[in-house]
């Protein structure tokens, strides 16, 4: 029941306001491994100062147009008390600077969102995602701003497999569930 809810308001979340096309070089092996090394000495500095853990940090992952959890967390950081430290963990793991490790874990978030949509997207899936969308227009209390909105974002993530960075998700799948594992552990 709970992966039921998760992917229609992980497709809205991911989707609201719709892709953005990424000119960036392709990720590589080196760049995922570096934002995997992070992941665990970064819980523990969000856990020791109590970073990321305000009301407003999951809405803040959509910032404009685009999905940018890393670069939003970033922002938050840059803020704080324990910036140095997050930038000797980011520096341990590989990275040359906070900005590239904003930069390299959107994309990876973006691509991992991607891959993990699509590989719930069954029939099954398709077919409550189509429902939703008849019962969103048919809902009589939802302003026409918010109808707008959902309906853009179910119809778009109809069209999920062809619509994330290629080359990201390709470079991503070997590392899925090494990443799914680190993803649990972190929670």
């Amino acid at each position: 029941m709970k992966k039921i809810f998760f992917l229609p308001l992980s497709i809205i979340f991911f989707f609201s306001t719709g892709l953005m096309a990424y000119a960036d070089d392709p990720l590589t092996g080196d760049n995922i491994q570096h934002f995997m090394n992070a992941m665990k000495p970064l819980k523990k500095l969000g856990e020791k100062h109590d970073i990321g853990n305000s009301d407003h940090t999951a809405a803040a992952a959509m910032s404009g147009h685009e999905f940018t959890p890393m670069t939003n967390s970033l922002k938050e950081i840059k803020a704080h008390k324990a910036y140095g430290e997050f930038q000797s963990i980011i520096k341990s793991a590989g990275f040359s600077s906070a900005e590239q490790w904003a930069n390299i874990g959107d994309r990876i978030m973006r691509a991992y969102m991607s891959l993990k949509i699509t590989a719930e997207m069954t029939p099954e899936r398709k077919k409550i995602i189509q429902k939703s969308i008849q019962e969103i227009k048919k809902n009589e209390y939802l302003t026409p701003t918010v109808k707008e909105q959902l309906l853009k974002s179910m119809n778009q993530s109809l069209l999920i497999p062809n619509s994330s960075d290629k080359a990201d998700t390709d470079m991503l799948k070997p590392y899925l569930t090494k990443l799914d594992q680190l993803f649990e552990e972190v929670e």
